[in-house]
């Protein structure tokens, strides 16, 4: 078996990725209604698993994961409105970050069929 080109595996993480970021949005739809507390605890399980790099002005991917799990838990100390911020922040930083990378892959390929 031929193992797929790194641009392939790339796009494939990307994918992952993506289907997290649906993930989140699911938990932030239901925040206002009834929410699904197991698939709250497997998506910040999730989270918490990722290998970010972390900046000073966006909460590490770390906390928001322990954050989501407490509120899953019915212990957490902030309000639902702060924790659907935060998890909005994460998802637009996420998706932003996977479509520049994404089209980073697009012109490589392009530049690569060109020649």
């Amino acid at each position: 078996m031929v193992p797929p080109a790194p641009l392939d595996s790339l796009q494939a993480r990307y994918r992952e990725l993506l289907a997290l970021c649906d993930a989140v949005e699911a938990i932030v739809d239901s925040i206002a209604g009834r929410m699904d507390r197991a698939h709250c605890i497997a998506t910040a399980t999730q989270i918490s698993a990722l290998h970010l790099v972390e900046t000073v002005e966006k909460p590490s991917h770390k906390h928001l994961a322990a954050t989501l799990q407490g509120a899953a838990s019915g212990r957490s100390k902030f309000a639902w409105e702060a924790i659907d911020s935060m998890l909005r922040v994460f998802l637009d930083g996420l998706r932003r970050h996977v479509a520049a990378e994404q089209a980073t892959i697009e012109a490589m390929r392009r530049s690569k069929t060109s020649h």
